[in-house]
């Protein structure tokens, strides 16, 4: 892992505070190397046993893997649908970037509320050394960010971006962001409440 990323990680748990009973969760990674044919990077396993799958601030979603048919979710660590990779809007690059990657080695990691997409590009060997791609629905094109999962969360918490990576700033305002785990929010919701206002 590179320097910035375990620093990045402990920086994420000063400024994102998990705000129901369900904090984390508990993966086993052994079985997930062998289904995704790879290991995920160790910012977003430390990430996950913090945190969880879940929201930040009801607008940054975080998916986790799944190993098994037992596990349904509609949300979760994928390759991009057959769909999105013979579209030709989604294959659509920053200038910067243009020509450089390809959609068959993007892995999702999250989305937004604004219907961004969050990936890491897989192509090196190192989990660790993947860099963050994002597709902004605001801009219709990805844009590839040379950090792990927690810096790209930290800068974006921190409102440290030069050029805003999403296409929802409202995260830009935000006091004390929170995380909420998304069995924490379904009951909320089941219960009649709701699990942000408080």
């Amino acid at each position: 892992m590179s320097e910035g990323r375990p620093a990045a990680m402990a920086g994420l748990g000063e400024v994102l505070s998990c705000i129901g009973p369900t904090c984390g969760d508990t993966i086993d990674w052994i079985a997930v190397e062998r289904i995704y044919g790879t290991s995920l990077p160790t910012d977003y396993r430390a990430f996950v046993a913090a945190f969880g799958s879940g929201m930040i601030e009801q607008m940054v979603a975080i998916f986790i893997p799944v190993v098994s048919a037992a596990e349904p979710r509609m949300l979760k660590v994928s390759r991009l649908s057959e769909a999105a990779l013979t579209a030709d809007e989604v294959n659509q690059w920053a200038l910067a970037d243009r020509g450089r990657y390809r959609l068959e080695d993007l892995l999702i990691w999250g989305g937004t509320a604004a219907a961004d997409t969050l990936c890491w590009i897989t192509t090196d060997p190192d989990p660790d050394r993947w860099p963050v791609a994002v597709y902004s629905r605001g801009d219709l094109e990805w844009s590839v960010y040379p950090c792990g999962m927690a810096e790209f969360l930290l800068e974006l918490l921190r409102n440290e971006w030069q050029r805003w990576p999403i296409s929802d700033d409202s995260l830009q305002d935000a006091v004390d962001p929170r995380f909420l785990h998304d069995k924490d929010e379904a009951a909320s919701y089941e219960a009649g409440l709701d699990p942000w206002e408080y």
